[in-house]
Formats: C-alpha cells, structure tokens, sequence
C-alpha cells in the first residue's frame, strides 16, 4: 500500500514539474528624458527555457528577450535605441533565475544574472508567480542602469535619456 501511495505522490510530482513554454505577455523597459516620459519599448515575445515543480520557489532557468522585438511608439526612437544596444553585435538579452525567495503569498524574489551587451551581472526582481491549471504567470519589475552594462545613455541635442531603466515583466507560460 505505501509504494503504491509513494507512486501516486511522484505521478502527482511529474504532473506539475516540467519546462515552462513562454506563451503571451510582454516585457517593457522603461526610461525617460526631459519632456518625455513614454519611453517604453516592449517585447511581445521571449524564448523561455524555465523549468518549474509545483512550488514557485523551484522555478529556474532562463528568459531570452531579442533587442530587434523591443518596439515603442515611435520608428525614429526605436533605430536611435538600437544603434545604442549595439543590437547587431549584442542581438539577445537574458536573464538567468537561480533561486527564487518566497515572501508571503504569490510574492516573491527571483535571483539570478542578467546578460545584456556581452555583460553578465547579478539582478533580482520582485513580483508575483501565480499558477492556474497548465499555466504559470509570472508579473515582476526591476530597475537597472544601462551603463551598468557598458550602454552610454543616448543624447538627443542637449538632453540626455535617463540612465535608469525600470524593467516590469508580465509574462504567462504554459506547461
């Protein structure tokens, strides 16, 4: 009767546990300069090679983002920021999650290094991970510094694009 119970249980465990499909969402780096504040390129796709058990705490692996899918509102912005990511030589950004920190509730710390123009440093987000069935949504955000990452902040005349960067991930993936 145990083995039989123990059985159930790891069935029950293999059901949960598996890689994570990135399905819908978006991630949207945000920044500012004077006189304009709507600086959001966002990314409406991402390659995700995250695998999770039935705990959130367990998720791990990594999120890919190309620079080319990074769009805003404005075709002229978007040459500037790629020219400025260097996308040619620095096409992918990534970020690798290595532990994940339970806060209460569907909150949570996810720790782990990103990659972004060829530099590879230590990042957390806050957010939340909620499961529903087959799917995992993960709602997040950070802030960086793109020269941090080797990036000079672009100028535009006499204004210079905040260095900062709030990053918020609303992602969902399917199992």
């Amino acid at each position: 009767m145990r083995k039989i119970s123990l059985l159930a249980i790891m069935a029950c465990g293999f059901l949960y546990a598996g890689p994570l499909n990135f399905e819908s969402g978006s991630i949207k780096a945000h920044t500012e300069v004077f006189g304009d504040s709507s600086i959001d390129p966002t990314a409406k796709k991402a390659v995700s090679r995250l695998w999770m058990e039935e705990a959130a705490t367990t998720l791990r692996g990594t999120i890919e983002v190309s620079m080319a899918d990074l769009i805003s509102d404005n075709k002229k912005r978007d040459t500037n920021m790629q020219e400025t990511l260097e996308s040619d030589t620095f096409p992918k950004a990534s970020f690798e999650i290595k532990d994940v920190i339970a806060k209460g509730g569907n909150n949570y710390l996810l720790k782990g290094t990103m990659n972004l123009h060829g530099v590879t440093k230590p990042m957390s987000f806050e957010g939340s991970i909620g499961q529903e069935g087959s799917k995992v949504r993960i709602k997040a955000s950070s802030i960086m510094r793109m020269s941090d990452f080797g990036i000079k902040p672009p100028k535009m005349v006499f204004l210079t694009v905040r260095d900062q960067v709030d990053l918020s991930v609303d992602v969902v993936l399917k199992r």
